[in-house]
């Protein structure tokens, strides 16, 4: 039997409301699918353009059929959500077929689509920054699926759990050591007059957040460079904050015993220019912090 959804959550799946189906879906019996998180702010879908854009580059490294752009714009307007208070809409793309076997039959996906109300998050963590610390759950390295946000996301789950009291994102590495990405955001620093991001060719998701950060960046002159460094590199840095399409930006104010001397020059240019609306610059009605587990994927 499956069960109802919570009253605050909406869904749709191929626009229509969800079957039985799903219990036969190659994402839930393979991960065989992917997704994106989008925030939505005075009735719009925020970055939608290049959420399409990267849904499609994903669905490319699966072999999937993405669907149309006027086709998902539409669906996710049906989801609704009015333009009171901030939503969160989830797009997931599950390969079409049952049966057993991991040899897909075909390219077609089917479309879940969901709406949450959107998190709050404590002004301080805008103003002040977070707390991370080094997960001890370590990346498989896959460049195949690398930047890819599929539907596997267990490594992920596995890093959520035992954190550190008032940590707020724990930072992941490859097997090797190489700096990575947060459990739910992508990852930046600054050494001297530079920005510096992971490069994300052997594992991680490559967020949107993270790409628009990189072109904000270059826009106001700001040198970039994605980069191959172990997490000891992350401590000789300036400053430093963790992104994602739901939060925006966090500045780090500690990395486990490291602590930064305050929000750096170069996070709080990027900061003023991104806009993004769940910044709370000025702290009003900053609401209430999410337990560190709480999804924002």
């Amino acid at each position: 039997m499956i069960p109802d959804l919570p009253r605050d959550v909406v869904a749709l799946v191929n626009g229509g409301p969800p079957s039985t189906s799903l219990m036969v879906s190659r994402a839930l019996h393979y991960g065989d699918g992917v997704f994106r998180t989008l925030l939505r702010f005075e009735g719009r879908w925020l970055d939608f353009d290049r959420h399409y854009v990267k849904l499609v580059q994903d669905c490319r490294a699966l072999d999937l059929d993405p669907p149309h752009v006027g086709q998902l714009q539409a669906e996710l307007e049906a989801l609704g959500g009015g333009r009171a208070t901030p939503q969160i809409g989830k797009v997931i793309l599950c390969r079409t077929g049952g049966g057993r076997g991991y040899t897909p039959q075909g390219r077609v996906s089917d479309r879940l689509l969901l709406r949450y109300p959107a998190p709050r998050f404590s002004a301080s963590n805008y103003q002040e920054g977070i707390a991370v610390f080094r997960s001890p759950v370590t990346l498989a390295v896959q460049p195949l699926l690398a930047g890819v946000k599929h539907l596997n996301r267990l490594e992920n789950v596995l890093a959520s759990r035992h954190w550190p009291p008032q940590a707020q994102e724990a930072l992941m590495c490859s097997a090797s050591g190489q700096l990575i990405c947060g459990s739910k955001s992508n990852l930046f620093w600054v050494e001297g007059q530079t920005l510096v991001t992971p490069r994300l060719n052997h594992c991680g998701v490559a967020g949107v957040m993270r790409s628009k950060l990189l072109d904000l960046a270059r826009s106001l002159g700001i040198a970039c460079n994605q980069v191959e460094a172990p997490f000891e590199r992350l401590l000789a840095a300036s400053e430093a904050f963790v992104c994602n399409s739901v939060i925006g930006l966090w500045p780090l104010r500690r990395v486990e015993h490291h602590r930064f001397a305050g929000v750096g020059a170069i996070t709080r240019q990027l900061r003023l220019a991104l806009e993004h609306p769940m910044l709370a610059e000025d702290g009003a009605e900053a609401g209430f912090a999410l337990p560190h587990s709480a999804s924002l994927h």
